[in-house]
């Protein structure tokens, strides 16, 4: 079986010839398949369809399989494909549930003085931070700007008999995958296209807890996925705040988070900004699709597919 490959590089994300302008995000609520085509400095959706899934049919883990009906899941996915009005799919990029794949940022002391010692040093920190033998696991990394002091590496990791299974079924589909991605990478490259100088946060709300992405530039300097009960988010997404605020803002600079981007309804939206802003004592703006360069009908569900369509952006990277 072909590996298809995870995130591994921050700006072409992966040694792959062309980047495809369609994704197709799974979340465990929802397929939303899309296709991008450039106006202008804006994108657009091509095509577009998104397919609400039975309760259960996808649960999202890093440990466990998450499609428990294999043949559900494959009727589910044409439904989107033919939704979307997409034919013959000959190259697609992916993004899979929150819960499922893992990322973090890894800092070394220092300059390993080979390449073999590089891989052992990260690896060596792979297992101690995720619990599981590296052979269990696809991982990739990717070194950072020193945007602090050390060595800075970027990793994605998903264990492979969980990955395998969404091989398996894109293979049945004759879907052409280049490259697979946790759901937060895709919708924080929203925020990396726009390379402003100032630090931008996305949180991704879920039933389990949220995701989290600081970017600096085209950067991510932190990323968090957290478990928490609904009624404990507020204070867990409050204490990374004042984490970011006090570790991760070089020493005599104010505050540079200005804009958020939230993965969730209206209420949630409004509710997490006024929280970042008192959490920072600073004020704190939501980003809009249209403010991110997408222009959609103002009732698209873009919490559904903006991880797909981050993805899709890297067609023109």
């Amino acid at each position: 079986m072909q590996k298809i490959p995870i995130i591994s590089d921050l700006v072409n994300y992966l040694i792959v010839p062309a980047m495809p302008p369609s994704s197709l995000a799974i979340s465990e609520t929802h397929l939303a398949m899309i296709t991008l085509r450039r106006r202008g400095g804006d994108f657009e959706p091509r095509n577009l369809g998104v397919v609400r899934l039975p309760d259960g049919l996808v649960r999202g883990s890093f440990d466990e399989l998450n499609i428990t009906d294999e043949s559900a899941m494959l009727e589910h996915l044409e439904k989107t494909a033919s939704q979307a009005g997409m034919g013959k799919i000959k190259a697609l990029s992916a993004s899979l549930p929150a819960s499922t794949g893992r990322s973090l940022v890894v800092a070394l002391d220092s300059q390993p003085a080979t390449s073999a010692e590089l891989v052992q040093m990260i690896e060596w920190k792979i297992e101690r931070t995720i619990g599981r033998k590296i052979a269990d696991l696809r991982t990739s990394f990717t070194r950072l700007p020193n945007v602090q002091s050390g060595l800075h590496w970027l990793v994605s990791v998903v264990t492979e008999h969980v990955i395998a299974q969404y091989e398996d079924l894109f293979s049945q589909l004759e879907w052409k995958i280049g490259l697979i991605a946790p759901q937060h990478m895709g919708e924080a490259q929203w925020l990396m296209r726009l390379e402003t100088e100032e630090d931008q946060f996305v949180v991704s709300l879920n039933d389990g807890g949220f995701n989290a992405v600081i970017v600096r530039g085209q950067t991510p300097i932190l990323i968090r996925e957290v478990e928490c009960p609904a009624q404990e988010l507020e204070d867990e997404l409050y204490r990374l705040m004042i984490f970011y605020r006090d570790r991760l803002v070089p020493a005599g600079m104010q505050n540079q988070l200005r804009h958020v981007l939230v993965i969730g309804n209206p209420a949630d939206q409004r509710r997490i900004k006024d929280l970042i802003s008192t959490a920072l004592e600073s004020n704190v703006t939501s980003l809009d699709p249209l403010q991110l360069g997408l222009r959609i009908d103002p009732h698209a569900p873009f919490n559904h597919f903006a991880a797909a369509g981050g993805l899709a952006t890297l067609a023109w990277n």
